[in-house]
């Protein structure tokens, strides 16, 4: 199913992504666009490309008996953890550091390597337009009267990596993801591309991301609690932000 999704979303584009996965007069013109308005608001491309984004997972998700939201709600959480950590890096990078230089690093048993620290915790918790912060935020619009922990998912996160139990969304077994985050996540490498070029500026990726999330729990606040829409968004959001995808 995920190869399918990867297919779909490689060859995907919507009317907006028409005009900006191809190099052509028109997506020079969009860009233009986005950039000028972007000195009345600067999060203008961030707020386009976040509805191409959600456009594009809803076709490529779609089948014969509609979107299985949950599985949407983990995919978008996912990238969107993940986003958090390119972010991160491309900000070192800038700063001349190595790509790694702002994390703190934690190896596994099993030879794999996990992102910690504040300056990830940034754009994933704490800052204004962080991923927990639009995600929550609509959660609350939509009727979501009590917020979860969100800092007992950084623990479980952090008390899990390396084992089997790292990545999982914790909901009921009627709400559980057709697939896992770790899976989703490499959804990253598909949909970059757009992503950067609707945000040259790295900080905003998340942001993106976010208001994604944002748009799919209004929209299927009618379908799913947007308590547990927000469940499955962080918790999936928290541990794909720590993982390291080889060629990202």
């Amino acid at each position: 199913m995920l190869k399918k999704l990867f297919g779909l979303l490689a060859g995907s584009t919507s009317v907006v992504a028409s005009s900006v996965v191809k190099a052509s007069p028109a997506e020079d013109a969009l860009l233009s666009q986005i950039a000028e308005r972007s000195k009345v608001d600067p999060l203008i491309g961030a707020k386009i490309g976040s509805k191409e984004i959600t456009q594009r997972l809803l076709a490529g998700m779609k089948t014969d008996r509609g979107v299985h939201i949950e599985s949407l709600l983990c995919a978008l959480g996912a990238i969107a953890g993940y986003a958090c950590q390119a972010s991160v890096r491309a900000t070192a990078l800038s700063r001349g550091m190595v790509e790694t230089g702002l994390f703190v690093t934690v190896a596994t048993k099993d030879g794999k390597t996990y992102y910690f620290g504040d300056e990830l915790n940034k754009p994933l918790a704490e800052s204004k337009h962080s991923v927990w912060g639009l995600s929550a935020g609509a959660a609350q619009k939509a009727g979501c009267t009590k917020l979860l922990d969100v800092q007992e998912i950084f623990k479980h996160a952090s008390e899990t990596v390396g084992s089997i139990d790292f990545g999982k969304p914790r909901v009921p077994a009627e709400h559980v993801p057709h697939d896992s985050p770790l899976n989703y996540v490499k959804l990253w490498a598909v949909l970059v591309p757009t992503i950067k070029k609707f945000c040259p500026d790295p900080e905003q990726w998340p942001v993106l991301m976010g208001l994604s999330i944002q748009e799919v729990i209004e929209m299927a606040k009618n379908v799913i609690d947007p308590c547990l829409a927000l469940q499955i968004v962080m918790e999936s959001a928290i541990p794909m932000s720590k993982v390291e995808l080889i060629s990202a």
